[in-house]
């Protein structure tokens, strides 16, 4: 029972600091949450060797056409783009399918200059090369092409 000013105070404190804990605990859950990569559950490293390191594979997944149009015109419209300058971008795979990328998670598809694209590409064919050689985990990889792509190319320099 409170019998005094200062025991509501220290129980109100109390009660105070459970909800900040609660709030904090909530949004690192929701960093956490937001900072899971797009990846298709078919690809770990234990399955590389029947995945991505099997030549043509990505072939197999890659979404059709008309989704990755469709995705394609909608990022346009989202960055005030018109439509005539569609032949200006690729829709490229943040995380590319040769990694592990999911093939048709919105989240992992993005507009991308043409000009960054060959560069991108070269990128996205040594680090698969390096995972499916045993130089590079298949994680490290997937976070580094994922937080930046051209420092990404850093790991190619020193593995090739």
């Amino acid at each position: 029972m409170i019998s005094t000013v200062s025991d509501m105070f220290v129980i109100e404190k109390k009660y105070l600091i459970s909800i900040v804990l609660i709030f904090l605990f909530m949004s690192l859950t929701s960093v956490a949450k937001s900072e899971i990569l797009p990846l298709n559950p078919d690809v770990k490293q234990e399955t590389i060797q029947r995945t991505i390191c099997v030549k043509g594979w990505t072939a197999q997944i890659r979404p059709p056409v008309s989704y990755t149009n469709h995705i394609k015109k909608l990022r346009l419209r989202q960055q005030g783009l018109p439509l005539e300058l569609i032949s200006n971008f690729q829709l490229d795979h943040r995380l590319p399918l040769s990694l592990g990328g999911s093939p048709g998670d919105p989240r992992n598809l993005l507009l991308q200059d043409l000009d960054d694209a060959e560069e991108k590409d070269i990128v996205e064919r040594c680090l698969p090369a390096a995972v499916c050689a045993g130089a590079l985990s298949l994680v490290e990889a997937q976070q580094a092409i994922w937080r930046d792509w051209r420092s990404a190319r850093r790991l190619c320099a020193a593995h090739y």
